[in-house]
């Protein structure tokens, strides 16, 4: 889907044999490895002044212009704090979001983002540039409870994130942004 107000910025193998369970793991590991690749190697060719967010750019999964429809805290995906542990200031004060951008296009987008301690962060109804980037998150909470009861890992779950606070960009930078992609051949 290539549209003005939202680009793909990485493409998804298709075809892939679904017996071959080991063979699908390597290649998506293959794939995620390169998949940048071509575009990171491009970033020289912008000009000085825009090689940072170039390089953020190539290195995203997704760049959409929209607006944030839902910001809602999930504690699931937060490092469980226990009373004392509060009481000697101990806990990590990082909050996990639930939040949906639209795209100005009508497209909406999934993602999780973390707030770190009292600062700012996306609120419903901020439009933005949104650079995102598909990675794993943890449902620590649950993780956790299981902990007391199995031995089983924490198994991860996809999402797109914002990564940092560089993620959110001004919607009157979209014009820089949408020549960036084009110059980076996204």
């Amino acid at each position: 889907m290539d549209s003005t107000n939202h680009r793909h910025v990485t493409r998804v193998a298709t075809g892939a044999r679904t017996g071959a369970a080991a063979g699908v793991v390597v290649l998506v590991l293959s794939a995620c490895a390169v998949s940048h690749h071509p575009a990171l190697e491009r970033v020289r060719l912008t000009p000085p002044a825009d090689h940072i967010l170039a390089g953020r750019l190539a290195a995203a999964d997704v760049v959409v212009a929209g607006v944030l429809t839902r910001a809602q805290r999930d504690i699931r995906y937060e490092a469980p704090c226990g009373i004392i542990a509060h009481i000697m200031r101990r806990c990590d004060d990082t909050e996990a979001y639930d939040a949906r951008v639209r795209a100005f296009d009508g497209h909406e987008w999934t993602l999780m983002f973390f707030r770190l301690g009292p600062g700012p962060h996306p609120a419903p109804g901020d439009s933005a540039v949104w650079v995102l980037h598909r990675d794993a998150v943890f449902p620590y909470l649950v993780c956790a409870q299981r902990a007391a009861l199995t031995t089983t890992g924490c198994v991860s779950e996809p999402s797109f994130i914002l990564e940092s606070d560089d993620d959110m960009l001004p919607l009157s930078e979209w014009p820089r942004v949408q020549r960036l992609l084009q110059a980076l051949n996204l």
